[in-house]
């Protein structure tokens, strides 16, 4: 699961996605479940990779849930403590028991109030509601009235490239997000040669080199692999595996503009700290 935020990207990680399709109410007697988010935020991307999981602190039925706050304030904790401080408190999550989900006013009533009264840096909370068709998430920013409901990443957008580049012009990290295989018939080459080129570049970098201070996250159709300390530091193997990669990723551009498929963007920035 991909959304856009801004300029931002909302990542859910496939063990968080296996964790809500769990509780999906698709039995009659099913009661509600629900949980907490948690995850780490970088300047463009917010990678939710922990939900905690209904307990028998909580109290449930077929249209509600309250999770217990004390032992949810306990994961929170030790999810921070565990991560050095960089897993934090996201949002909330629950199910509901209709195909397409919408918030009741009782939903509304707590992510507000949990906005107001976390004491993290961020100035917004995720609020998700698993359906048995369709999923609602959205996300409610300090100061407005509503919550704003986010855009998944679709296939018909294509693939979206990021190369991070440092003050002297150097690669020190990559983002990758969406999906190339919806085109005409033999298309999926592409996707495989993107894939290789991603995948081979970090495995050649982790291999050849021995850097072990990179940041790696993934997802279904999402990467991204940064190293941090390029942003103010030369390692000429590093960067010239990075330029390799860079060399490649054109090729493959140049191929495919000739057959006229334009569906990868590909974009720069520069000295964006992790």
């Amino acid at each position: 699961m991909i959304y856009k935020f801004g300029e931002k990207h909302v990542v859910f990680t496939e063990e968080v996605v296996k964790t809500f399709e769990k509780y999906k109410q698709i039995r009659k007697e099913q009661h509600e479940s629900g949980g907490i988010l948690l995850g780490k935020v970088y300047n463009d991307t917010i990678v939710i990779d922990m939900i905690s999981e209904p307990s028998k602190e909580d109290k449930s039925g077929r249209y509600f849930f309250e999770r217990n706050v004390r032992k949810a304030q306990k994961i929170i904790e030790m999810a921070w403590r565990e991560s050095n401080g960089e897993r934090i408190y996201l949002g909330e999550w629950h199910t509901h028991p209709e195909h397409t989900p919408t918030p009741s006013s009782d939903d509304k009533k707590l992510i507000k109030n949990m906005l107001n009264d976390s004491r993290m840096e961020i100035d917004f909370l995720f609020m998700v509601i698993i359906g048995i068709t369709n999923n609602y998430v959205a996300i409610k920013r300090k100061g407005q009235k509503h919550m704003e409901l986010l855009k998944k990443v679709s296939a018909k957008e294509g693939l979206e490239i990021t190369l991070y580049e440092n003050p002297k012009g150097k690669i020190y990290g990559f983002k990758v997000a969406g999906y190339t295989n919806f085109a005409p018939k033999g298309y999926d080459i592409y996707n495989a040669a993107f894939s290789q080129i991603f995948f081979g570049t970090i495995n050649s970098i982790v291999a050849l080199t021995g850097v072990s201070d990179y940041i790696l996250e993934e997802a279904k159709a999402f990467i991204r692999f940064v190293i941090p300390r390029l942003q103010d530091n030369d390692d000429e193997k590093i960067f010239i595996l990075f330029d390799s990669m860079a060399v490649q990723i054109q090729m493959v551009l140049e191929e495919m503009k000739q057959k006229g498929l334009t569906i990868v963007n590909v974009k720069v920035e520069k000295s964006i700290h992790s």
